[in-house]
């Protein structure tokens, strides 16, 4: 996998955000602007990026600049993104892994108005935002072009940019008393796709990327204070563990790579088949 230019990965003040920030730097980004609310752990994350082995196809450095932003507001993301491109010249990748959880299972008609809005507007006009921040740079810039593979000939196209957004698994059904996240999650995905559509013909594409349960401090601490939960949540997955950061961050490096070049409106779950159980026991129930 390839990845070049200038990359902006949102929520980089660690977890995902800064699993991705890393391999993107890995892959021969020149440019990544670490964005996060948290301002310190944006900066760590961009320290960090400037000691990644680099390919060896790139000699020079990688430039990692750190930002704040709330992806919640208009003028924030806005002035995030004009800052970007003032200061390197174009926007060529676009990550947004910013979020917040759920945080205690409470049935719809229990939420509150406060609650409701509060993940819907971090996840669904958050991604909102910052997708039509992208989109509005990328159509103006010239398109780079695809690294050559050696021995093969095709005629891929260059690309203007790519937009990733991290959904979730709950973007792919429904979990009990989490409506406001899971409505927040099928928002994101249900924008994805029609951007996807909309400007495949001008060469940026628009993926997303929807990991399970993933491995972390705060998840690790809860499950371990959880004895039951952590019992139940593991025995849902099939590989009977939580899925990393950095095997997240490897989806999201393909999908902002020029190696998904005909990849675009994708959701690419990462649950190493979670997904697949039938929950509702078509069957019966287990004997």
């Amino acid at each position: 996998m390839d990845v070049r230019g200038v990359a902006l990965v949102t929520g980089a003040g660690g977890g995902i955000g800064r699993a991705v920030a890393l391999r993107l730097v890995s892959l021969g980004a020149e440019v990544v602007v670490c964005a996060d609310m948290n301002l310190d752990g944006a900066q760590q994350t961009a320290t960090l990026c400037c000691d990644v082995n680099r390919p060896m196809s790139r000699t020079s450095g990688v430039k990692a600049v750190a930002h704040s932003v709330d992806v919640r507001d208009e003028a924030s993301v806005d002035g995030l993104i004009s800052q970007v491109v003032e200061s390197h010249g174009r926007l060529d990748v676009l990550v947004n892994t910013a979020g917040l959880p759920a945080a205690n299972q409470t049935p719809i008609r229990d939420l509150s108005l406060a609650d409701w809005r509060s993940l819907d507007e971090v996840h669904n006009i958050g991604c909102f935002l910052l997708t039509r921040a992208a989109l509005r740079v990328m159509d103006r810039q010239d398109p780079v072009p695809a690294p050559a593979m050696p021995g093969v000939t095709d005629d891929r196209p260059g690309a203007r940019g790519t937009i990733v957004m991290l959904t979730s698994l709950a973007s792919e059904g429904a979990f009990l008393g989490v409506g406001h996240y899971i409505s927040a999650k099928h928002a994101v995905k249900g924008m994805v796709q029609t951007a996807a559509l909309e400007n495949a013909s001008r060469a940026i594409r628009v993926n997303a990327v929807a990991p399970s349960f993933v491995s972390g401090p705060m998840m690790d601490e809860f499950l371990e204070a959880s004895p039951e939960v952590k019992k139940s949540m593991l025995g849902d997955l099939p590989m009977g563990r939580l899925v990393g950061p950095g095997e997240v961050a490897d989806a999201v490096a393909f999908l902002a790579s020029s190696a998904s070049s005909y990849v675009n409106g994708h959701t690419l779950v990462v649950d190493g088949g979670a997904s697949l159980a039938l929950s509702n026991h078509p069957f019966g129930g287990p004997s």
